[in-house]
């Protein structure tokens, strides 16, 4: 298989993964799919960097959590009220979209209340659809800390959930 075929493949295995990942990380589905195309970037620009090409699904999501790190650190300028004001709002959204919004919000305020390493390892597993040993090599945590770190969080945000 030539290397483009090969690049193509990864990228469709990839991509709903990294964009799950992203989405749970970024309020917006627009800026969820400018980063994922902006990670992407990242790799097919560096792909040179890669040492193992076995651990390619690791390197891909430890540039999906700097390029979301770097969505961050940036100062992004905020639109006036006043400009604001004169615009149509957009158009509404139906029920279903309303209800998923609410859940995923839901959940957000939930995931909040964990440590950070708790959210990334959750990000990771359910958004990003990993298996613990490819978060350790994401993290560059030893599998079974992982599988520790999993555990006590989902026990954590299930409970918490439960409350509401």
């Amino acid at each position: 298989m030539g290397r483009i075929e090969e690049t193509s493949d990864l990228y469709r295995q990839y991509l709903p993964r990294i964009l799950n990942y992203i989405r749970l990380r970024v309020d917006g589905e627009d800026l969820a799919q400018d980063l994922t195309a902006a990670v992407f970037e990242r790799a097919i620009s560096r792909q040179h960097t890669l040492r193992k090409p076995e651990a390619f699904g690791a390197w891909l999501f430890r540039i999906a959590r700097t390029t979301v790190a770097g969505h961050y650190r940036q100062r992004r300028p905020t639109v006036s009220l006043d400009l604001a004001e004169g615009q149509q709002a957009p158009e509404p959204s139906p029920p279903e979209v309303v209800m998923r919004h609410q859940e995923y919000a839901r959940v957000r305020q939930a995931l909040s209340a964990l440590s950070e390493r708790e959210q990334e390892i959750i990000r990771l597993k359910f958004g990003g659809g990993l298996g613990n040993q490819e978060i350790a090599r994401v993290l560059r945590l030893r599998p079974g800390h992982v599988a520790v770190i999993l555990y006590r969080a989902l026990r954590k945000l299930r409970a918490r959930l439960e409350q509401e």
